[in-house]
């Protein structure tokens, strides 16, 4: 509605004319401003819907997994290990959709005001009942420690009175200690204000899961035994029932798929700094993922990036993919431009190809394809190859801790003649073997990637092999032979984040107990502009200060 002018109507028919035109300009701009208002809220509306629908239909098809029929094929062990990926995928399913709930409800109340003025009505879904188990009762004969929280100020914010106590709030947090347990009690005293009757206590200190039963150092423990110490949560779940605490697994998976969330904050601050190298090392590993509805389990690939060997901060980042596609390391990589040391495998090739990354051979995998023929059989050729590259692998022994520019020319001068004389030894000795035999292969191998291989010559930050990224892949060969399995694409994306961070603090010689404990108690007041201050190598500079 066009309101009526304060100023006196123009007299000349133009200047009213010019008047009306510039209010039905305004009129106009408002309402296109409306519009687009509320086609962003629809969108929003939109996006959030989309979002809740997928991750209630994900909650539903794991429920399905978790409850119904069970294939006979499975071993006792291995249907507890498959009930235990799927209670773990459930927990983190519904956890990240009570928070989406959550800001969406906050988002959609302070829109509904103004949606409100144009006559539109928002809709908010009403959010679904969690079921759960109830918390369990901490056992009595566990000890206590009193954690007391004084209040800011005795004076009462609404009318300034003093509060007096009237009484204390007592939260009891399961706490654990390597080798014993015991109970921490937050205790907060009862302020009244008799003027205005106000009541009020100190906040709680934010947990790791909000109003859950375990404190950071728990959380740290059940992380650190699965995925460090390799032990499935129905073993730990035997092991506290022995300590006199009987926690059920379903409380471990929940415990498990919420605190993981804080995990993948660090893993891909992980990632941001690794991608700030101009070397690194790539190779990837089969990982299980379970597939309910047929019994068995899919392939999958955990991809693992390193940094280079003598980098000050070492970094270690594993990338989930369902399968074994060279466009999985095209899309880690992006725009990332230097050197990349690999294997031979294809799905790399893509990347060599362009010219921002330059491709760098491994002598390792040279050295193994001429030992599988001698294993095979006594082969002279293959003796004689491994002797040249014995005497590579002697220099950089001997110049392991010079500095790059020092083991340029170390090599240039005594690795590099080697080098020429092993190249033509072996372009002489490929005419002279059947063609398609296992020292054929060896030989071929070699020099189809001579160039890649000899590139360490002129890089003397480079490593002679690909190693420093395959010693990365033992923790996850065991934990595979221990859990089996991950419950699917999101359990195997978070199995990659904790790999991440816990191969990371290796690297830096941190231990990774001690250092989860602590992150996990500061992350959920932690600024994220401060993030990168609690990645590893800078968390063991000021735990050392």
């Amino acid at each position: 509605m066009i309101s009526a002018p304060q100023t006196p109507l123009p007299t000349s028919p133009d200047a009213l004319r010019d008047l009306v035109l510039s209010l039905l300009q305004q009129q106009e701009e408002q309402e296109a401003e409306r519009t687009r208002i509320i086609a962003q809220q629809q969108a929003a509306i939109a996006l959030r819907d989309e979002t809740i629908a997928r991750l209630e239909s994900t909650i539903a098809k794991l429920q399905r997994w978790r409850f119904g029929r069970r294939s006979e094929k499975l071993s006792p062990d291995q249907i507890s290990l498959w009930e235990e990926a799927l209670d773990t995928e459930i927990a983190a399913m519904e956890s990240l959709l009570e928070t989406v709930l959550e800001d969406s409800a906050a988002v959609t109340a302070g829109r509904a005001e103004g949606a409100a003025a144009d006559a539109q009505t928002v809709t908010v879904p009403a959010r679904p009942v969690r079921r759960h188990p109830g918390r369990m009762a901490i056992p009595a004969h566990l000890p206590r420690v009193e954690v007391r929280h004084d209040p800011k100020t005795c004076t009462c914010a609404q009318c300034g009175g003093p509060l007096e106590t009237v009484g204390e709030e007592i939260s009891e947090k399961l706490d654990y200690i390597p080798g014993r347990f015991q109970v921490i009690r937050h205790i907060r005293p009862k302020l009244a204000c008799r003027p205005c009757g106000t009541l009020e206590s100190p906040a709680l200190p934010a947990q790791v899961i909000d109003k859950g039963l375990p404190t950071a150092r728990l959380v740290a423990h059940v992380m650190t035994a699965k995925h460090v110490d390799h032990l499935p949560l129905y073993r730990q779940e035997t092991q506290y029932q022995r300590a006199g605490v009987p926690i059920s697994r379903a409380t471990l998976c929940s415990w498990l798929g919420q605190g993981e969330y804080w995990i993948s904050l660090l893993a891909e601050a992980c990632k941001r700094a690794l991608l700030e190298g101009k070397i690194l090392h790539a190779d990837e590993t089969p990982l299980p993922v379970l597939n309910p509805g047929s019994g068995k389990t899919d392939k999958a690939y955990l991809w693992v990036y390193r940094s280079q060997a003598d980098a000050p901060h070492p970094v270690v980042v594993f990338d989930y993919a369902p399968d074994r596609k060279g466009i999985h390391a095209q899309h880690f990589l992006g725009d990332w431009q230097g050197i990349l040391q690999t294997d031979d495998y294809g799905g790399y090739d893509a990347l060599y190809r362009k010219e921002q990354i330059i491709e760098a051979g491994c002598w390792a995998h040279v050295r193994r394809h001429f030992y599988d023929v001698e294993q095979r059989g006594p082969s002279p050729v293959a003796q004689k190859a491994l002797a040249w590259i014995v005497k590579l692998y002697a220099i950089e022994a001997e110049i392991k801790e010079s500095l790059p520019d020092q083991k340029v020319a170390a090599r240039q001068q005594r690795a590099g003649p080697l080098l020429e004389a092993f190249h033509a030894w072996l372009t002489e000795t490929q005419m002279q073997v059947a063609p398609k035999s296992g020292i054929a292969k060896a030989i071929g191998y070699a020099l189809n990637r001579w160039k890649a291989l000899t590139l360490y010559l002129e890089e003397g930050q480079l490593s002679i092999d690909n190693n420093p990224v395959e010693r990365a892949l033992r923790g996850v060969a065991i934990g595979r032979k221990n859990f089996l399995f991950v419950g699917n694409d999101a359990g195997g994306e978070r199995a990659a984040s904790f790999y991440s961070i816990i191969e990371t603090c290796k690297l830096n010689g941190i231990e990774p107990f001690a250092y989860l404990c602590d992150v996990l108690e500061k992350l959920p007041t932690w600024p994220n502009k401060k993030l990168h201050e609690l990645l590893p190598w800078n968390w063991k500079k000021s735990a050392l200060a």
